[in-house]
């Protein structure tokens, strides 16, 4: 089955990400853990405000604010220096081995992108990629898992599957001895990244991206930015990284405020209720951010829901085809992307470290472009530039990451 027969621009309530990246909706697999404390706000449902902060001083520091303006700008153009790989320290042949691809689920732009560019890799590698679609279901997932043992895969990635909810699965293909990259996870289940198992962790990357959400408010809004901030909860990660991202406020701006609306997959039916709630609640906010760009729908109706649309204004992430087109037509204010080329091959980069018996390097540098009214309108915002790095700028990684695999 072949990765650029599917069509990018399909949009789904069943999915983060953006991301980046990053961030999936674990819970379509049960709810998924991603490591780490949680220190996301109180409330357990969506119905209503989950927390809210005053401002802290009298005035906000000036420099925090200019500092996020200046962030945010620069954020806006092209990517014009990608990140340097760590150069293998021998090299790992993939030349003629069959490397399976099992994310969580295909069907999100997103993920099929990242299984784009992780397919360029490996073929660069001299491999090739077979692709078994987990279709959001653990059934499906563990058997994808099981038809790769069955068929002796020469490696397997997969892609936002929690290790410790299929450990059993796991444990077969490590015992087997078929390398498995755990992509898009921190470890879990106890285990740690070794020569068998190993984890590329996007977990600093992703409470980077969700707290500079906050500075895009900050930097448009100034002292008077007041948000709402709808908290991710499907995964430790997405909970850690949306309290991360909502505290990001007043640690800029002590004189600005805001108030969080927790909501995971299951409950994103509850969503247009309590965003409406918390609108009506606190008549000052301005701002309204959202993680995920698919699921603007669900909180636009409760804007219109509050009589609020008038006097906020959205930020969301991932970069889609989709979320671009409403900050081209000057619906959002701001939706921000990570190539999802380039994460692909940062999926094959990690596979070559695992093979090279090198340590995986965990997602821990923020790659992504600030997408505003501006920037987009000369873009070509379809999904086949979607699949390309023509949004962010060159492919000079590709050279970067061949270069550091020994290869030219």
């Amino acid at each position: 089955m072949s990765l650029t027969s599917r069509s990018p621009a399909r949009r789904s309530t069943i999915v983060v990400t953006g991301l980046a990246v990053s961030t999936v909706l674990l819970a379509a697999c049960g709810g998924g853990s991603s490591g780490g404390s949680s220190s996301s706000p109180a409330a357990t449902s969506a119905s209503a405000p989950a927390s809210s902060s005053a401002p802290a001083s009298s005035s906000a520091p000036a420099n925090g604010i200019e500092a996020a303006r200046a962030e945010v700008a620069a954020n806006t153009e092209k990517i014009s220096a990608w990140p340097e790989p760590a150069t293998l320290s021998k090299p790992a042949d993939l030349t003629g081995k069959t490397v399976w691809w099992i994310p969580i689920g295909d069907a999100i732009p997103v993920i099929h992108g990242i299984g784009v560019g992780l397919t360029e890799g490996i073929e660069k590698a001299g491999g090739k990629v077979k692709l078994c679609d987990g279709k959001f279901n653990p059934a499906d997932i563990g058997g994808c898992m099981k038809a790769a043992l069955d068929q002796k895969a020469d490696a397997v990635v997969t892609g936002f599957i929690d290790y410790a909810q299929l450990p059993i699965a796991f444990d077969a293909l490590v015992a087997a001895g078929i390398p498995v990259l755990v992509g898009g996870e921190a470890a879990s289940g106890g285990k740690t990244s070794d020569a068998k198992l190993s984890f590329l962790d996007p977990t600093v990357s992703r409470t980077q991206a969700f707290e500079f959400l906050s500075k895009i408010a900050i930097a448009d809004g100034g002292e008077s930015t007041n948000v709402l901030w709808a908290a991710l909860e499907d995964s430790s990660l997405t909970k850690d990284a949306s309290a991360a991202g909502a505290a990001a406020v007043t640690q800029i701006c002590p004189t600005c405020t805001v108030v969080s609306v927790p909501f995971s997959t299951p409950t994103v039916d509850k969503l247009p209720a309590g965003i409406a709630a918390a609108l009506v609640k606190n008549p000052n906010i301005n701002y309204v951010i959202v993680p995920v760009d698919a699921f603007v729908p669900p909180v636009t109706a409760g804007i219109q829901a509050a009589n609020a649309t008038a006097r906020v204004k959205l930020i969301a992430s991932s970069g889609d085809v989709a979320g671009l087109q409403l900050v081209k037509a000057g619906k959002m204010l701001a939706d921000t992307g990570t190539p999802v080329i380039y994460e692909g091959w940062v999926y094959a980069n990690a596979l070559m470290q695992q093979l090279a018996g090198d340590p995986v390097t965990p997602e821990d540098v923020l790659v992504q472009r600030t997408f505003t009214k501006d920037n987009t309108q000369d873009l070509a915002l379809t999904p086949e530039a979607y699949l390309t790095s023509e949004w962010y700028g060159t492919d000079d990684f590709k050279v970067k990451f061949a270069t550091a695999w020994g290869l030219k």
